[in-house]
């Protein structure tokens, strides 16, 4: 995995109140998420997003992920087509906030927050990453099983048993 595909941000500084955004990926942002994950394909990715102002300069972003895309199967390589939808919840915090509360204690379910990129909040490198460890690591279809039977053992089991035939029979006569 590489540089991250989305470039989607947001401008922190104006916003007052919570606010809506609605992004949704073009062919060749769909092409270099594709890459970026290790996907066969990928038809869809769209993201619902509310940002909300905390106080200290903080930004709450939730929302939901969705995605379609076709994975190939671990067990027959056929092509594996799925839906994906994902909700999330994230922080974003200056820099310096993020160094100053690296003492305080963070519960051990929270994640812990993201930071700023200047005056804007990279949505697009967080879905992007939500979007690669979303994705199903082990695809198959639906009554895929993989049965594997080792080989049996041969009746004769020396090293040097298949080696035998390569051998030059004696001849009777002594030479």
């Amino acid at each position: 995995m590489n540089e991250l595909p989305l470039h989607w941000s947001v401008e922190a500084a104006p916003l007052e109140h919570a606010a809506a955004f609605s992004f949704e990926a073009r062919a060749q942002e769909l092409e270099a998420l594709k890459r970026y994950a290790g996907v066969e394909d990928l038809t869809s990715f769209k993201a619902e997003v509310k940002v909300s102002p905390l106080t200290g300069g903080r930004y709450r972003v939730s929302g939901t992920l969705r995605a379609s895309l076709v994975q190939s199967s671990v067990v027959d390589l056929s092509a594996v087509p799925s839906s994906l939808e994902e909700t999330f919840s994230v922080e974003y915090w200056p820099a310096g906030s993020i160094e100053d509360a690296a003492g305080e204690a963070i519960p051990l379910n929270a994640d812990p927050p993201e930071p700023l990129d200047g005056a804007r909040i990279p949505i697009g490198a967080f879905l992007s990453e939500l979007f690669a460890v979303s994705i199903d690591p082990y695809p198959r279809n639906e009554g895929d099983n993989f049965e594997w039977n080792p080989p049996s053992p041969e009746a004769d089991a020396s090293p040097f048993a298949r080696l035998a035939h390569l051998r030059v029979p004696k001849n009777p006569d002594g030479e």
